[in-house]
């Protein structure tokens, strides 16, 4: 079966999982603004949220980026009872440096928060230093199943780590409904430990079946772990310079008014939705690929792999940003203007959100490119590249806020973005020498001019629909919605398999893939 065939497949999968598991997400992100809208509390769980990223975030994403490509290399090298010596050597020393910071960030949770939000005072600040601690333990565990999800994706299963959000996301949703205005924010924070640790307890299972056993060992001389601190290091770097990145945007943020960082959230959540769906499908599984590739020195297969990855995201992504732009009221009327969540808050949305789905296809973008590197054990290239729009976005946040405000934070964010994923094309050329961006910029024009004809169309088909129905009832905003996101995907799909006829080759190994699992089940 041919490596495109595959991912294909793979992808379909975890597509169809993927999207259930941000459905479940929109609803607690739904239950969250009815609750709580853009208020204090919701500014106060944000920020809280941040405090573990600037502790954790760099540590977990740096040691699970590196996970695949090592621990491929044992399963294909040294089999597969050396690649799991590996996962616990490495979990046993990962836990251990995690519950360090945690009991670091408890005794200087308020330090922490007047670090990230210096203009919260009063209530605001104290919510924030209560819930930071609070939710502070989640990041063991989200050490732990980082770990586990790199081990599976590895050995190409997918399946049980695009799952592991749903379970997430309804604990979160039943508590938030049940007993959000009975004991406020604080509950949900509790509620995400509990989360949290149901995501990393799902997924052994799956490992046990394939004939890991939990072991936990700490052996800092071993060279496994030696590598992956090695390899790692860059990706902390770059990580951490991400988070210096969120850290001014939601410091700025904090001087803008009130509800100004909910209103960030919720739209770099829309944002994130299509990218959660699609990119990181494709990204998922193409990394393994690629591993597998740079390990076999298949230059050739290497190649075809990515430009198939990137042909995709940009085929996918385009529309999805476009559509975003043109119908960014009506998608956050009818999922969040609902109690607290008033129409303020749907005008602060809109604003982020238009800005931010300028940079949804580079994030995708950038998001395989990365992984290209890291497949051939290259953490340095992207670190360096991505320090770079880091600079570049800071600059621009404090030169546009003063003319776009909580805009001006959005599109800084997307330009840096895109100034990112064009230094990281140049870098992978220079590397292998060539990388077929003939066939990917013909991939980009295509799905460009049908995004574009497409955005034209819906824009005067919604404007002309909704003035027609009744504005009483929240339904018909729905159907409108509703059909003319259909007609918008009809016609976008139609002009794309038109121009490329790859593209229409790939729609029906998918639709057949699809049809397959469906007779089966």
């Amino acid at each position: 079966m041919s490596t495109a065939k595959k991912t294909v497949k793979a992808a379909s999968v975890i597509m169809i999982i993927t999207l259930l598991s941000k459905i479940f997400g929109f609803l607690r992100d739904m239950a969250l603004a009815s609750q709580f809208g853009t208020s204090v509390s919701m500014d106060a769980y944000n920020m809280a949220t941040v405090i573990p990223m600037i502790l954790f975030a760099a540590v977990t994403a740096s040691i699970a980026t590196t996970v695949v490509p090592i621990f491929t290399e044992y399963l294909q090298r040294e089999g597969k009872q050396k690649a799991f010596d590996f996962i616990n050597n490495l979990l046993g020393v990962v836990l251990i440096a995690t519950v360090v910071l945690t009991f670091l960030g408890f005794i200087f949770a308020p330090y922490l928060v007047k670090f990230v939000a210096p203009a919260f005072t009063g209530e605001k600040f104290e919510l924030t230093v209560k819930l930071t601690t609070i939710l502070l333990p989640t990041m063991v565990l989200i050490a732990a199943s980082n770990i586990f999800t790199g081990a599976l994706q590895a050995m190409e299963h997918f399946t049980v780590p695009a799952m592991i959000g749903i379970p997430y996301n309804i604990i979160v949703i039943t508590v938030a409904t049940l007993y959000g205005s009975k004991f406020g924010i604080t509950i949900v924070a509790y509620s995400i430990i509990i989360a949290t640790f149901i995501q990393a307890l799902m997924q052994l299972p799956v490992l046990y079946k394939l004939g890991y056993k939990l072991k936990l060992r700490v052996n800092f001389k071993d060279e496994g772990v030696k590598r992956v601190i090695l390899l790692s290091m860059p990706v902390l770097m770059g990580t951490g310079i991400q988070t210096i990145n969120v850290y001014v945007d939601r410091v700025i943020a904090s001087f803008l008014p009130d509800g100004s960082i909910a209103a960030l959230n919720y739209a770099n959540r829309l944002n994130m939705f299509a990218l959660g769906i699609f990119s990181t499908a494709i990204a998922t599984v193409i990394y393994p690929v690629l591993s597998k590739h740079s390990v076999a020195d298949d230059k050739e297969g290497f190649l075809k792999s990515l430009n198939f990855a990137v042909s995709g995201i940009l085929y996918v992504l385009i529309p999805v940003s476009v559509g975003a732009m043109v119908l960014r009221v009506p998608i956050i009327k009818v999922l969040f203007q609902r109690g607290a969540f008033d129409e303020r808050s749907t005008y602060l949305t809109s604003i982020a959100l238009f800005y931010f789905s300028i940079g949804m296809t580079a994030y995708g973008l950038r998001d395989v490119l990365s992984r290209s590197f890291y497949s051939m054990k290259d953490t340095k290239t992207p670190m360096i590249n991505g320090a770079i729009a880091v600079l570049l976005n800071i600059a621009l946040n404090l030169i546009l806020v003063r003319y776009l405000k909580l805009g001006g934070l959005a599109l800084s964010t997307s330009i840096a973005a895109i100034f990112a994923t064009f230094l990281l094309f140049i870098s992978l050329k220079r590397k292998l020498g060539g990388i077929g961006g003939k066939y990917m910029f013909m991939s980009f024009i295509k799905a460009m001019f049908a995004a574009i004809v497409m955005g034209v169309i819906v824009h005067f088909m919604y404007n002309n629909l909704i003035v027609k129905m009744p504005s009483d009832k929240k339904i018909y905003e729905v159907i409108v919605l509703f059909i003319t996101i259909l007609v918008g995907a009809i016609i976008y799909s139609t002009i794309v398999l038109v121009t490329d006829k790859s593209a229409f080759s790939y729609l029906k190994k998918g639709i057949k893939f699809l049809n397959s699992k469906l007779v089966r089940n």
